[in-house]
């Protein structure tokens, strides 16, 4: 099965909406088409600014959370971390390299100023925006029947 890491930004977006395409990931998650994966950081990022910002939204993460199989990783060791702080703020430097390390097919985030193109071909990694994969998602379904 397909892995997909997802950023905080994108829990939150999904919580907060129910028509955005960060809410469509996570249906689709939901329903098996691929396995959605976070770290514990992001998790705790995303309740974190839930609470402070958004917490109306609180029980629709809380929600999601339940009918969503993740995939959680444990947060990178800073040794880890260091080499990713060259390519990356130092603030994303820990979510890029968890996502790195578990070689997942993509990874989504809304974060287009730090997650650049820049950093997709230094990484390695498939970085899209969640209206970006799920246009990717229609195209296969489309090219499929």
């Amino acid at each position: 099965m397909r892995r997909v890491f997802v950023d905080a930004n994108v829990l939150i977006a999904g919580a907060d909406s129910q028509s955005g395409a960060s809410n469509a990931v996570l249906k689709m998650a939901e329903i098996g088409l691929f396995q959605l994966v976070v770290s514990t950081q992001v998790l705790d990022e995303a309740e974190r600014n839930l609470r402070k910002k958004l917490p109306r939204a609180l029980p629709n993460f809380a929600a999601q959370l339940a009918r969503l199989r993740l995939e959680i990783l444990p947060d990178p060791t800073p040794e880890q971390v260091e080499p990713w702080k060259e390519v990356i703020e130092t603030k994303d430097a820990p979510i890029l390299s968890v996502a790195v390390a578990s070689s997942v097919d993509r990874f989504i985030t809304l974060n287009t100023k730090d997650f650049t193109p820049a950093v997709a071909e230094q990484s390695g990694l498939t970085i899209l925006t969640p209206a970006q994969f799920v246009e990717e998602i229609r195209q296969l379904v489309v090219s499929g029947l």
